[in-house]
């Protein structure tokens, strides 16, 4: 692979982390998605190996890389699996770097020091059954009862949901739609009034997702994360950031269906050569190795703009949502080119197949990454 002028420290890492991966992970993701569960044993793995929290500052027990790391760091998972990936990515980023970027000193020791340290597991609970990507159409309810606040209300598709030890809960603590009426808790799912339940998905089998009910659960209000009313800025700079995160999960999913597709084609005889001398198998997998390679430059273009302390929301919506048909389209593709033997469970690209549609959804669907890009060039 190029190094798409990745540092040295970068590519290092990149060769490392992927084969750390593929002895370490790769075996307890496949356990994961024939069971049908997140291996919780993913995070002793990666934190005996130094991989658990790459991208967090080294003072609060990360690895101390950059936004580039972590673009590394998710591609890289993604291709062993997308379920194991999207745990990981819910714990890490949604829960973890809220905590890290907002939370009091007695929340971080609380909470993201055994985070960190795969200790205990994070969730973030954003999305319900009636909001989403219009978070100001949150319903769930916060009230003050003495020093304590009482949550009602419900989340959805939650990641990590009924394996969390804790969630960030967003919910409205004013009356009114506006920005001032959110607040984001942090709530023990072990808690009176917490009620997780198991969600049967289409792919990405080595994850947990779920509905979680609220209640009547009391939270302590040194457990507001931040301030009051301060939620929707919180869960906005959560989001930009989780969109060049979640980019390299669609950019995983490609890279791991262009590099089948490759072996593959060199290998399967018809006619008595191998399909990747036909020109029609040829172009399409050439097609997909400009469109990878192209992809990887818009990710990480928005991640440089990002550390540089530039906006990127256009950057991040056009990363995430190129990266998504990217995942779609290649897995669909190199589906097709396996034939037959494509379709069958045993075969990976059938996974991936499964897995890749998922990348249209997480972090805003694509229609609200194009409203993004609609709106950053003035068009409405």
């Amino acid at each position: 692979m190029e190094d798409f002028g990745l540092a040295r420290e970068h590519r290092e890492f990149r060769d490392v982390f992927r084969r750390f991966v593929t002895d370490r992970v790769a075996p307890l993701a496949e356990r994961g998605e024939r069971e049908h569960r997140f291996p919780r044993e993913v995070y002793d793995v990666l934190r005996d190996g130094g991989f658990l929290a790459p991208n967090f500052p080294e003072e609060v027990g990360g690895g101390g890389g950059d936004l580039l790391t972590g673009c590394i760091y998710y591609e890289e998972l993604t291709r062993a699996s997308a379920g194991v990936s999207a745990g990981v990515f819910a714990h890490q980023h949604l829960a973890a770097g809220p905590i890290l970027r907002f939370g009091s000193e007695e929340q971080r020791r609380e909470f993201l020091a055994p985070a960190l340290r795969g200790e205990r597991i994070g969730a973030f609970g954003l999305t319900e059954p009636d909001a989403g990507s219009d978070i100001r159409g949150i319903k769930t309810q916060a009230r003050r009862d003495g020093d304590d606040w009482v949550l009602n209300g419900s989340k959805l598709y939650i990641t990590n949901g009924t394996i969390a030890d804790f969630m960030l809960v967003a919910a409205r603590t004013g009356a009114t739609r506006s920005a001032e009426a959110l607040t984001v808790f942090l709530v023990e799912t072990s808690d009176p009034g917490v009620g997780p339940r198991e969600l049967a998905k289409v792919g990405n089998h080595s994850s947990s997702t779920a509905f979680v009910s609220l209640e009547d659960v009391r939270v302590p209000s040194h457990r507001v994360l931040g301030a009051l009313g301060q939620g929707l800025g919180m869960l906005k700079a959560t989001l930009t950031e989780g969109r060049i995160l979640v980019a390299n999960r669609g950019l995983g999913i490609a890279q791991e269906a262009y590099e089948l597709i490759l072996r593959y084609a060199g290998e399967r005889q018809a006619f008595g050569r191998s399909i990747g001398s036909f020109q029609a198998v040829a172009f399409k997998i050439a097609d997909m190795a400009a469109r990878i390679d192209a992809v990887r430059l818009m990710i990480y273009r928005a991640a440089r703009l990002r550390m540089a302390g530039d906006d990127c929301i256009r950057e991040a919506s056009m990363a995430k949502y190129l990266a998504s048909e990217l995942a779609v389209r290649v897995a669909a593709d190199a589906l097709l080119l396996h034939g037959g033997a494509g379709y069958m469970e045993e075969m990976k690209v059938a996974r991936l197949y499964r897995d890749a549609p998922e990348a249209w959804i997480g972090e805003g669907t694509n229609e609200i990454q194009l409203g993004v890009i609609a709106r950053s060039l003035g068009l409405h």
